[in-house]
């Protein structure tokens, strides 16, 4: 029989309006960076873990990570937040990992069990957006709840027009629907390459306008600078490394045109 096991580390009673948010890996680990920023600089409170075999190591095999001497195990992890300024609290879930597909189901029907438990009323899901075009720059959602797109197109997101968004940042939107729950799977565009921290921002400037969500954005644009001095390193290598080859391939068609005496 499976693994699949939510143990709670602080009880919580929300009194206002309580949020999912939920950011794990995924393209250009937008949706990750996210959320983490947010546990990492707004102080939430972490309520529960759920472990489950369904959660492998970032490599996809079985066993835990090290930390220090400490062992580990694969899990997510939910953080409560509550913040004067916002309009509503927060229930922050996020996680190095995502389950596996076959697994996907169980673990976000948990999740929302225990989310509705705490009087979860609407739900967002982030992630990374590849789009067709390097010119389309934005956030894009998909949803089928009618008052929480108005909120949505008010704060300027485009709907998404097409295709698919795989793993846990489509399949919770899709349970929570099932369930009554409104709920949104929000995404900001990205090249999906490299971590993207200035994608990750967007999604929370959009908390911060849906919701009256408050926090210093500095740290998040270090990593971001950090991030364009490494991609322009990496272009630079790349043009040079173009320009070397370019110089031989002359250099070969030179010397095959180049007449010889014996």
């Amino acid at each position: 029989m499976p693994h699949l096991e939510l143990v709670r580390v602080a009880e919580v009673k929300p009194e206002r309006k309580l949020v999912l948010v939920q950011g794990v890996p995924g393209l250009g680990l937008v949706g990750k960076i996210a959320v983490q920023y947010l546990i990492d600089n707004a102080s939430p409170r972490l309520v529960a873990r759920i472990f489950s075999d369904y959660l492998p190591l970032p490599d996809g095999s079985a066993g835990v990570s090290v930390s220090d001497g400490d062992v580990v195990p694969p899990a997510y992890y939910l953080y409560y937040l509550s913040q004067p300024s916002a309009e509503v609290d927060f229930l922050l879930l996020t996680s190095d990992v995502q389950p596996i597909p076959w697994g996907q189901y169980s673990v976000g029907e948990l999740v929302l069990d225990y989310a509705q438990e705490l009087g979860v009323e609407e739900l967002l899901t982030f992630g990374g957006y590849v789009p067709g075009s390097p010119d389309v720059e934005g956030v894009f959602a998909a949803s089928n709840d009618d008052s929480l797109w108005e909120k949505l197109e008010a704060a300027g997101v485009m709907r998404l027009q097409g295709g698919f968004v795989t793993g846990a940042a489509g399949l919770l939107v899709g349970l929570g629907h099932l369930r009554g729950i409104p709920s949104a799977c929000v995404l900001s565009t990205t090249e999906g390459q490299r971590p993207d921290p200035r994608a990750s921002k967007r999604l929370i400037l959009l908390l911060e306008k849906l919701y009256g969500l408050n926090v210093d954005l500095s740290g998040l644009d270090e990593l971001i600078k950090e991030e364009e001095s490494v991609r322009s390193l990496l272009e630079e290598k790349a043009r040079q490394a173009l320009e070397r080859r370019r110089e031989w391939e002359e250099r070969k068609e030179g010397e095959e045109g180049l007449p010889y005496h014996l």
